[in-house]
């Protein structure tokens, strides 16, 4: 028997499904392949042919996610890509039309002349 833990939940359903099949069509439960392939009616080699198409490989499934995800981040990054290159470009904008127009100045002018005056209260 092998270490616990290392199957994973997928092979474990599979084990599961295939015990209650094997109960199911009367098998025994330490059957073989080529047993199964009798049973069948077909050639081991056939029976894995079945067993690579029918059966479902978590290695496949789990690309076909990492795969979907990918391309679901990549159209993000581009989105924000362009978001950042727009806010960029209506910064820079800003920047120099505060340039052209002195309003640095013009702060700092109005700052120095507008002191507050407020009254101390006793």
């Amino acid at each position: 028997m092998s270490k616990s833990g290392s199957l994973s939940p997928e092979e474990v359903a599979i084990l599961i499904r295939a015990r209650q099949i094997q109960r199911d069509k009367g098998l025994a439960k330490d059957v073989d392949v080529s047993r199964i392939c009798e049973e069948a009616g077909v050639s081991r080699k056939t029976g894995y042919q079945w067993a690579e198409k029918h059966a479902p490989d978590p290695a496949k499934q789990d690309r076909k996610e990492l795969e979907e995800k990918l391309a679901r981040l990549q159209a993000e990054h581009d989105k924000l890509k362009q978001d950042y290159e727009q806010v960029d470009f209506e910064n820079r904008a800003r920047k120099l039309a505060w340039e052209i127009h002195h309003v640095d100045e013009l702060l700092a002018k109005k700052k120095g002349t507008s002191k507050s005056k407020t009254k101390k209260k006793r």
